[in-house]
């Protein structure tokens, strides 16, 4: 009994592996074509002299520091006002007044 099972579990794992294994080559070539487009579009970049370069990088850094921020921020501001949504629908107020009278 358990031979037949392992004769039908044999053709299973070997497509798990082909699976696995293709899905690995498909994440490597499109890591490899982002790396080529980012390499592409900063090819007029890496020609500039050594300091506006350094500058063009900081400023690239930067932006995307001040990206990051802000939308932390939004999704703090969001979270927030879920929290006292959920908050003022579980005590029966409403989440517009929170509890206080017009």
């Amino acid at each position: 009994m358990t031979n037949s099972k392992d004769k039908q579990e044999a053709p299973q794992r070997r497509l798990d592996a082909e699976r696995e294994e293709l899905e690995q080559a498909a994440e490597r070539f499109m890591r490899s074509m982002l790396r080529t487009g980012v390499s592409l579009a900063l090819l007029p970049v890496n020609r500039l002299p050594r300091k506006p370069r350094q500058h063009f990088h900081a400023a690239g850094r930067e932006f995307a520091h001040g990206w990051a921020a802000l939308i932390h921020g939004l999704a703090d501001g969001i979270e927030e006002i879920t929290k006292d949504t959920n908050t003022s629908t579980n005590t029966g107020e409403t989440p517009h007044t929170n509890g206080e009278l017009e």
